[in-house]
C-alpha cells in the first residue's frame, strides 16, 4: 500500500495540488493525528485555491497541544488571513499548472535576424600624450637622500 502523505509531498513539489490535496486527504483518515499532514493539507488547500478549507483546518491546528506545531499553525494562519493586495492585471504573469499533459506545438517560423552593426570607426586624430616627471624625479630625490643619509654614518 503507497504511502499517501509521501505521494501528497511528491505532487505538491511538483506542482500537482488537487493530487496533493486528495492524497493528504486520504494521509488524513489513515493518520488523523498527524499535525504533519494536517500542515502539509493547509497548505495543498492553499494552493489549489481552496482557501476556507485552508483557514479552517488552520484555525483547527492553532488549537494543538505541542507549541510548536500551534504557534505554526498560527503564523500561517497569519499568513492565509492577511488582506490581499490590489495588483494591476499587467504586473502578473499567469503560470500554468503543471500537468501530465504534453504542451501544445506552436509552428515555428523562421527566426528573424537583424544585420550586426558595423563596429565604431577609430579616432583618427591623435591624441597628444603629456609626459609626467613625477616618478623619476621622485625616484633620483629618494636615491639622493638615501646617499646623503648613508654618508653621515
Amino acid at each position: 500500500m503507497p504511502d499517501c502523505y509521501h505521494e501528497g509531498l511528491r505532487a505538491m513539489e511538483s506542482g500537482r495540488y488537487r493530487e496533493a490535496v486528495a492524497a493528504l486527504e486520504s494521509a488524513r483518515v489513515s493518520r488523523p493525528h498527524d499535525p504533519q499532514v494536517k500542515l502539509w493539507l493547509v497548505m495543498a488547500y492553499e494552493a489549489n485555491q481552496q482557501r476556507q478549507l485552508a483557514r479552517d483546518l488552520c484555525r483547527e491546528l492553532t488549537s494543538h497541544p505541542d507549541p510548536q506545531i500551534r504557534q505554526q499553525s498560527q503564523r500561517v494562519l497569519y499568513i492565509l488571513e492577511a488582506p490581499q493586495l490590489q495588483r494591476r492585471a499587467e504586473w502578473l504573469n499567469e503560470i500554468p499548472p503543471i500537468t501530465d499533459e504534453p504542451l501544445p506545438s506552436f509552428p515555428l517560423g523562421k527566426p528573424k535576424t537583424k544585420p550586426l552593426p558595423l563596429p565604431p570607426e577609430p579616432p583618427t586624430a591623435l591624441i597628444a600624450v603629456q609626459t609626467n616627471y613625477f616618478v623619476p624625479i621622485a625616484l633620483v630625490g629618494i636615491s639622493l637622500g638615501l646617499i646623503v643619509w648613508a654618508g653621515w654614518g
